[in-house]
């Protein structure tokens, strides 16, 4: 700041004036302190087909951040060319960024101490990881941190939490935690990271804590989105004590358990929007699975962050950018992102998978929820399944790379070769030699000791009731049948996955108590949808809700034979838009179907509803041929009929037969067209 000149009287506030806002500053870590990425990391940071960092840089500029400081060590020159020829090096960039390199950080406590040292910090500020994928509102979060801080001067700092069952696919392994808090679940008491091994089976809490505090509450249930809000006084208790690594285990965890201190944590629970950390290979799937089914709107592929990506959102939750060339009887399934300039052969089967830029997919290959990066070549008959596939790799024909497997940069697998799930290939020094496939000049990484693994979860559900629920409470539910949730994830319900199979319930009573009141159909898919994505539910989740619910009040509404049809034209009319969001493939509508036949069994008119259900389906091109007779073949699930069901479905028998009839007509004209084609 320049000085006030000698001539002038230094000018001072009035009363009516206020000084000026501070910058709001960010401090990104680029580097995850771990080893769970490699090889991969090995050459290059992390990336998608759209870099990882790309999506923290956008969640800032959301939120109005304008300036941030991105401090890494590994991979340094990489991620400061990046950001140099990016767009947040313009002009028209939302904020400055100041890219650190430092060559003494190891862990979160010395980007802390270095933060101290430094000065660069003048307020509370927003500190996060580069590997954040969020939609939510960050100025939300900080007017309450600010307000907070008004009322109480020991706060320092407020941490965003989400709640999902321990089980919950999105929750990083190895990283539960409970929560100590308030009865209104705002001020954080204590924090006590849960150990796989040995198992935690029980938290030590002070007595004085209890004494002063008898309705705490205890939450396992919350995921640690990895966004702070931090109080400026911070990183000097880092300096304090120089053994403070982890921002939890040690920062979080001490202040809180040390009365010394003085100082005090809030949480922000989110009630609406998206957020989680790409912090491991699990949470780099589920995540990426999260963003191919747009729960982090608008933060999706077709948003096209990057200069010339042109990625287009078609139905199913396929995203393909220009200049893609797919082979006419190549098979593009849903959930699938395509890269321009890639090519798929004959035969190809794709489902659930990420391919980036101008690779090649051989014939009858077999895809399923791979994550394929830019330039690599799959021969043909190779099936590759949950695998990670870097960039410039070469697969040759016959290969199978089962789920699980890395394949980094560059790697070419002989023809033939099986890469087994625990196999991680590089060209990378650092590895051993390869003994599980015949890849050509190629290491198998090894994990060193000092790798911090990924342990499966430890869950203290069990050791303590979350709350009193009577039978009661699900009355209104008696209409859903409940292990179905349960069957389509292959296990039993818990209590610990109350939040996941209670989406079903909430979602039930939401969409008959908003058909009962009349409610329009856009009022439903937004109260319906903002469920989803609180509860994380799935799309199966989604259809036997709304199958319930629809032959509920379809159930209260016919009073005689000669209604059946009527109501149940209209009220499929009405919910079109509805049913055009939840069913995407032939497999969507063969299970909504078989979910309105269970619930239509035992029914009185089950089966006149149910033929009605399917015409009326079939003439709104919501189910086709293939969905109805892909129901009627095998669409009644792994246990097969009750009796009920089977009548329900012999009373759809002249339907049916009508389809297949109009399937064989469809055949034939399909052959006298080709006849045709060959004549002439």
């Amino acid at each position: 700041m320049a000085p006030t000149p000698k001539n002038k009287p230094a000018k001072k506030l009035g009363a009516l004036e206020e000084a000026p806002e501070k910058l709001l500053q960010a401090v990104v870590v680029a580097d995850s302190f771990n080893k769970r990425f490699r090889p991969l990391t090995l050459e290059t940071p992390r990336a998608t087909n759209t870099p990882v960092l790309e999506y923290t840089l956008e969640f800032l500029a959301l939120g109005g951040v304008e300036e941030v400081f991105l401090y890494c060590y590994a991979h340094s020159e990489k991620i400061r060319s990046y950001i140099k020829s990016s767009k947040w090096s313009r002009e028209s960039s939302p904020f400055e960024i100041h890219v650190i390199y430092s060559p003494s950080i190891t862990s979160v406590g010395d980007v802390m101490r270095e933060l101290d040292q430094s000065r660069l910090i003048n307020d509370d500020f927003i500190f996060v990881s580069g590997d954040i994928v969020s939609n939510i509102s960050l100025q939300t979060v900080l007017q309450e941190h600010k307000a907070r801080r008004l009322v109480d001067k020991s706060c320092i700092m407020t941490t965003v939490l989400r709640e999902v069952s321990p089980s919950h696919r999105s929750r990083p392994r190895g990283e539960n935690a409970v929560f100590v808090m308030d009865s209104n679940r705002e001020r954080i008491f204590h924090y006590e990271p849960l150990k796989q091994s040995p198992p935690t089976e029980s938290v030590a809490l002070p007595k004085d804590l209890v004494k002063a505090n008898p309705k705490m509450s205890l939450q396992e249930n919350l995921l640690d989105c990895c966004i702070d809000i931090i109080s400026f006084e911070v990183p000097p208790l880092f300096t304090e004590n120089f053994d403070w690594q982890h921002s939890r285990k040690d920062f979080l965890h001490g202040i809180l358990m040390d009365e010394l201190y003085g100082k005090t944590v809030y949480a922000h629970i989110l009630k609406s929007g998206y957020a989680g950390r790409i912090q491991s290979l699990h949470t780099y799937d589920s995540i990426g699975r999260d963003i191919t089914n747009r729960w982090t709107y608008p933060f999706c592929p077709d948003s096209n962050f990057l200069d010339g990506q042109s990625y287009k959102y078609s139905r199913g939750h396929m995203y393909k950018e220009a200049d893609v060339i797919l082979a006419q009887s190549a098979e593009i399934k849903e959930n699938t992102i395509i890269g321009s300039g890639t090519k798929i052969e004959d035969g190809a089967i794709v489902f659930g998978s990420t391919i980036g830029r101008n690779c090649h997919i051989g014939q009858n290959v077999k895809l399923h929820s791979a994550i394929i990066w830019d330039n690599a070549v799959i021969g043909d008959n190779c099936t590759i399944g949950k695998a990670i596939i870097a960039s410039g790799v070469h697969i040759n024909s016959g290969c199978i790379v089962e789920s699980g497997a890395i394949i980094s940069y560059g790697v070419e697998v002989e023809k033939g070769s099986r890469i087994l799930s625990s196999a991680k290939l590089t060209k990378a020094s650092g590895g051993k030699e390869s003994k599980n496939s015949r890849a050509k000049t190629i290491t198998e990484y090894e994990d060193s000791e000092d790798d911090e693994e990924e342990q499966v979860e430890t869950s203290m559900a069990g050791l303590y009731s979350w709350k009193n629920v009577s039978e009661s409470d699900f009355s209104d539910m008696s209409d859903i049948d409940e292990d179905a949730v349960a069957k389509k994830r292959g296990h039993k319900r818990t209590n610990s996955e109350s939040e996941i199979d209670g989406f079903p319930r909430e979602a039930y009573n939401s969409l008959l108590g908003a058909l009962k009141q009349n409610h329009s159909v856009d009022i439903m898919i937004l109260e319906l949808n903002g469920l989803r994505m609180s509860a994380n539910a799935e799309f199966n989740d989604v259809r036997l809700a709304t199958s319930s619910a629809v032959v509920s009040y379809m159930l209260t509404k016919i009073t005689s034979n000669e209604a059946v049809s009527k109501i149940v034209d209209a009220t499929i009319e009405k919910l079109l838009p509805l049913f055009n969001r939840m069913i995407f493939e032939v497999s969507d509508q063969a299970e909504i179907l078989e979910f309105m036949q269970k619930e239509l069994a035992g029914k009185e008119r089950g089966g006149a509803i149910m033929q009605a259900i399917g015409m009326k389906l079939y003439n709104e091109d919501l189910c086709d041929n293939d969905g109805i007779l892909t129901w009627w073949n095998d669409g009644n699930g792994p246990d097969g009929e009750t009796p009920d069901m089977a009548k329900v479905r012999e009373a759809t028998t002249a339907f049916v037969k009508w389809v297949m009839q109009q399937d064989e007509d469809s055949d034939d004209e399909d052959e006298d067209y080709e006849e045709d084609d060959d004549d002439d």
